[in-house]
C-alpha cells in the first residue's frame, strides 16, 4: 500500500499548528507581552544550571519564601535566589538591605529594602535594573506590564505613593496627607493601583480602600470601613481585587459597584493565602491555641464558599488552582498535606518540625523553608 506523502506532510502540519495554538492559548501572557524574549532566556537559563537537592540560605521569614509560577523566589540577610522545582538557582544576588523584602508578579520580581531607599527588579535569570528612590520605601509591588508601584515615606506628609516605569520613569505620585498605607496593589497591565490604609476622623480609626489610574489627580474609587483595619490588598486578574483586614475581608467588582464582605463574626484570623485566578484562603481556629484550624475559601467571583475543617495547627496555607478546582497545600507541625475543597486529604508527608513553611512546585512536589535551608520532598 503506496503511502501518501502529501497526506503525512499535511497531518504533521495540522498536529504543529494545533499544538503552538494550544501553547499560545496557555500561554496567552507569554506571547502577548514583551515578556517573550525572558520566557526564552529563562529556558536556556535551566537547561545549563546545576541542579541541588538541597539549597544553603541564612535566615529567611515566611513572607520572604513565595511562588514565583512553578518556580520560587526567595530573599534572606543576604541573597536573592529564583530557585526552579528542581533546585537550580536560576538566579542568585547579594544584597546589604538591612529589611528585605521580595515581591513578584508572573514575571518579574521587585527586591527592595524596607528600611532604606534600593530597590532592584528581575526576571528569572537577570537583573532588569537596580535603582534608589528619595525617600524610605515602606511598600511595593510590579505588574506584568511597565510599571512598578511603591509606597514611600515623605517630608510633609504621613506618604507617598509613587508608580515608576522600570527604567525608573516617573508615571503617577500621590501624597496622603492624612492616611498611612498599609498595602498597595498593582494590576497585571500596569494601569491600575489599589491601596489600603489608615486614618483617623473625628477621633476614630478608620481603614480606607482606594483605586487609582493614573488619569486623573484623585482616586477613583474610595472606601471607609469601621471596625477593622486592612493589611493586604491585591489584584486578580481579571482587574478586580480583594483586601483582607483583621475582621473582615471584601471582594470588590467593578471599581466598588459590586463589594461582597465576609465578616469573621468575632473569629481570630490565623492565615491567609490569595491566588489571582481564583480567590483567597483564610483560616480560623475555634480555640486560643489555634488548634483544629478550619480553612474558608472564597471564589474571586463570590458565588462560592467552600469550607475545609482540619484537626490541625497550621503553619502555613496555600492556595492554589488548576483547570477543575482549587486546591490548599498546608504545612502543620510535622506534616504538608494537599487538601481539595471536598475536605479529601490527597497526599501528605512527614516533614521536620522546624520547617515553617511549603510552597507547590509541581503536581507531586513540594518546597520546603527549614531553618537554613530550602530543600524539595516529594508528596
Amino acid at each position: 500500500m503506496k503511502i501518501n506523502k502529501i497526506l503525512i506532510i499535511c497531518s504533521l502540519i495540522i498536529i504543529i499548528l494545533s499544538f503552538l495554538s494550544v501553547f499560545v492559548f496557555l500561554n496567552s501572557k507569554v506571547v502577548k507581552t514583551n515578556n517573550f524574549n525572558n520566557f526564552f532566556e529563562d529556558t536556556i537559563n535551566r537547561i545549563t544550571k546545576h541542579k541541588n537537592s538541597i539549597i544553603e540560605s541564612d535566615e529567611v521569614t515566611p513572607n520572604n519564601f513565595i511562588n514565583f509560577g512553578s518556580d520560587i523566589a526567595v530573599i534572606s540577610k543576604s541573597k536573592f535566589m529564583i530557585l526552579s522545582p528542581i533546585l537550580q538557582k536560576l538566579l542568585e544576588i547579594n544584597h546589604n538591605f538591612s529589611f528585605p523584602v521580595v515581591k513578584n508578579s508572573d514575571f518579574k520580581a521587585l527586591i527592595f529594602d524596607a528600611d532604606g531607599k534600593d530597590y532592584i527588579i528581575t526576571n528569572k535569570s537577570t537583573i532588569l535594573n537596580k535603582n534608589s528612590i528619595e525617600n524610605k520605601i515602606i511598600t511595593g509591588k510590579i505588574s506584568d506590564g511597565e510599571n512598578l508601584v511603591l509606597i514611600t515615606e515623605a517630608d510633609k506628609y504621613c506618604c507617598e505613593m509613587r508608580v515608576l516605569s522600570i527604567n525608573n520613569r516617573d508615571i503617577y505620585r500621590y501624597c496622603f496627607a492624612q492616611m498611612y498605607v498599609k498595602d498597595v496593589a498593582i494590576n497585571d497591565s500596569g494601569d491600575k493601583v489599589a491601596i489600603c490604609g489608615l486614618k483617623s476622623e473625628e477621633g476614630k480609626t478608620k481603614s480606607v480602600i482606594q483605586v487609582f489610574d493614573f488619569k486623573h489627580e484623585k482616586p477613583i474609587f474610595s472606601k471607609d470601613f469601621e471596625n477593622n483595619i486592612f493589611s493586604f490588598i491585591e489584584f486578580f486578574d481579571d482587574n478586580n481585587f480583594a483586601a483582607i483586614g483583621d475582621n473582615l475581608a471584601i471582594n470588590v467588582r467593578n471599581l466598588g459597584k459590586n463589594i461582597q464582605e465576609f465578616d469573621y463574626n468575632g473569629k481570630t484570623l490565623c492565615l491567609h493565602s490569595f491566588n489571582k485566578k481564583s480567590g483567597i484562603a483564610l483560616s480560623f481556629s475555634p480555640t486560643n491555641d489555634e488548634r483544629n484550624q478550619y480553612i474558608i475559601i472564597l471564589n474571586k467571583n463570590n458565588n462560592k464558599t467552600t469550607k475545609i475543617e482540619t484537626d490541625k495547627r497550621l503553619k502555613s496555607i496555600e492556595l492554589y488552582n488548576n483547570f477543575f478546582n482549587n486546591k490548599i497545600l498546608a504545612t502543620s507541625e510535622s506534616q504538608i498535606f494537599v487538601l481539595k475543597p471536598n475536605r479529601k486529604i490527597l497526599r501528605k508527608k512527614k516533614i521536620p518540625v522546624s520547617s515553617k513553611k511549603a510552597l507547590l512546585a509541581s503536581r507531586l512536589k513540594a518546597y520546603v523553608l527549614g531553618n537554613g535551608e530550602i530543600s524539595t520532598i516529594k508528596i
